[in-house]
């Protein structure tokens, strides 16, 4: 019978750098349109496979004078190429042992097309409107592969936010990894002072409860002003000023109005207005697939690498600090 450790081995002599296991009864009070068992009704185990970021991938953006190495090898190669070719093979290895193995993408894969319509079952039961998406942060604590910390981005004790998470869901009963207990976060708020859009709300909590396992504590985000920053590069050396005026005016307004005293626009009004008028972001699109990691998470991910690695915090080291 196949066992946990032989899935963990055959997943890191692919290629990756994290491996953990979730059991599927720590998913019992997920929604049914986030929960596995609504993509495999029989299934057993899920399994999270993770890809650190190369920390060279951060340097270029990190100094303001090279913004494609991170959209590319930081975020599109890992999702289109390297992450998909491990899932495939560790599908086949564990179909190899007789149990089915179901690949999930990449997180922001799920946002790019609003939900279908829902089907019915072969039973005639009403089925959650495709596609089904499991969180992926959720899940990475729930396979016992890092914690969600204030910022609301993974972290693991190897490579702080400097990773990127994938999925398999099987009917493999695998014995579940442990669920880390040792926080990572210390709630130093270097995310929340160091991001361009002022989209992490320290002053509000969203907080997650999943029940009989854990209590996710985080900020509250903004998605329309961590838009302008990330992937419409609104704030970015590529946007035009009239661009750039147009997104400090949101992100000096409220939640509903504008700094100039006019309706906010929606998320998908900031993005018609700003993608087109960046070229770069535009481009990402077309030669990358994948959106242009711009701000490359200024606050949540550099700030924090930066505040783990000289508190000693990650397991991964360097021969020279991140930032001085």
């Amino acid at each position: 019978m196949l066992n946990a450790e032989e899935v963990k081995r055959a997943a890191r002599e692919y290629g990756a750098d994290l491996v953990g296991i979730g059991s599927i009864d720590r998913w019992d009070q997920a929604p049914v349109e986030n929960h596995p068992r609504t993509i495999m009704p029989k299934a057993k185990s899920v399994i999270c496979i993770g890809f650190r970021v190369h920390r060279g991938s951060y340097r270029g953006v990190e100094e303001g004078t090279y913004f494609s190495a991170y959209t590319l090898t930081g975020f599109s190669d890992i999702n289109t190429i390297f992450a998909p070719t491990v899932q495939r093979k560790l599908a086949s290895f564990i179909e190899d042992h007789g149990y089915e193995a179901t690949t999930v993408m990449y997180s922001s894969g799920r946002l790019t097309t609003p939900p279908g319509k829902p089907a019915l079952g072969g039973d005639g039961t009403a089925k959650p409107a495709p596609d089904v998406f499991i969180n992926h942060r959720i899940a990475g604590v729930l396979c016992g592969v890092g914690q969600i910390g204030l910022s609301r981005v993974l972290l693991t004790p190897e490579f702080g936010p400097a990773q990127r998470i994938f999925f398999l869901i099987t009917d493999a009963p695998l014995t579940p990894s442990p669920i880390l207990q040792t926080p990572i976060c210390d709630g130093c708020r270097e995310c929340v002072r160091h991001c361009p859009a002022k989209a992490l709300l320290s002053n509000e909590k969203d907080d997650v409860d999943v029940p009989n396992v854990t209590l996710i504590k985080r900020f509250s985000l903004d998605e329309g002003k961590c838009a302008l920053a990330h992937g419409s590069g609104a704030l970015s050396p590529f946007a035009p000023d009239e661009v750039k005026a147009y997104a400090q005016n949101i992100i000096d307004g409220t939640k509903t109005h504008t700094a100039d005293g006019k309706p906010r626009p929606s998320r998908e009004e900031i993005a018609a207005n700003v993608n087109d008028k960046v070229s770069y972001a535009r481009n990402a699109q077309q030669y990358f697939h994948s959106p242009a990691g711009l701000c490359v998470g200024q606050g949540c991910l550099r700030a924090c690498l930066a505040h783990l690695e000289k508190r000693g915090a990650l397991t991964r080291k360097f021969q020279n600090a991140f930032r001085d």
